[in-house]
């Protein structure tokens, strides 16, 4: 073999040699992850329920997830699209997973959040599993038999912190998704002899999220006509002055 040719073949070698020593420090400096959701969907009220209760379960494909590296995202889509074969940087992450939209309230609209942090370490896979449960609270109204025998005409109106309305018309059983803090709520009612009467309150503490409040509606007097009014395991009576009946 000629100078010329050792020369080429040294060079060959030498370029493999860093070729695969590039190789080999990407893959040191770089790992993967297997992204997984937790979900809990559990509600707290007097008993136990689920979101299922109140709205359709999303999936875990209909969950996006964003991936943040501490200064900006690094990736973000549904996790349906997510490739466990993406490589990420050795260091520290925080994988955020959410579906429905933040802010909005209403029926049919559960918030679902949550994130987890982990580090990826190079050359190797990580399995995070992301913990996401409900970030809204949950509204019902509830009228009483006695109630509805007295006001077969009534409806209520739910306004919430962010000036959202939600109507529940008289028949109304769906459960509306407000953010959790504070709300207010207005009535209705017309008795049998057509005399309308309103009632309304706000309602601004202890509102938790992934809970839900049920308030309910009741008549306890008739000569002099009290409802009563049940929330979050109080109960208040309102008189609401002498209404004519019919039998």
């Amino acid at each position: 073999m000629n100078n010329m040719n050792m020369k080429q073949t040294a060079v060959m070698f030498l370029s493999v040699l860093m070729a695969l020593s590039s190789c080999r420090k990407d893959e040191m400096s770089s790992g993967q992850i297997e992204l997984t959701l937790d979900g809990t969907f559990e509600i707290t009220e007097v008993t136990k329920s689920q979101i299922s209760d109140y709205t359709g379960l999303p999936s875990a494909s209909d969950f996006i997830v964003t991936i943040k590296d501490g200064r900006s995202s690094v990736w973000t889509g549904l996790l349906s699209q997510y490739d466990p074969a993406m490589k990420l940087a050795s260091g520290s992450y925080t994988a955020e997973a959410s579906y429905g939209t933040e802010g909005e309230e209403g029926f049919d609209k559960p918030w679902i959040s949550g994130s987890r942090a982990f580090t990826v370490s190079g050359g190797q896979t990580t399995s995070v599993s992301i913990p996401v449960k409900l970030s809204n609270s949950i509204i019902r109204v509830e009228c009483t038999d006695q109630f509805r025998n007295y006001f077969p005409e009534y409806s209520f109106k739910v306004t919430t912190g962010s000036n959202t309305v939600i109507d529940f018309p008289k028949g109304e059983t769906r459960a509306a998704f407000i953010d959790a803090y504070r709300f207010r709520i207005d009535c209705i009612m017309t008795s049998q002899s057509g005399t309308s009467k309103t009632f309304s309150r706000e309602y601004s503490s202890g509102i938790e999220p992934a809970t839900c409040y049920t308030i309910r509606f009741d008549v306890t007097n008739v000569g002099r006509l009290t409802i009563s009014v049940s929330f979050n395991d109080t109960l208040e009576t309102v008189d609401l002055g002498e209404v004519e009946l019919n039998s």
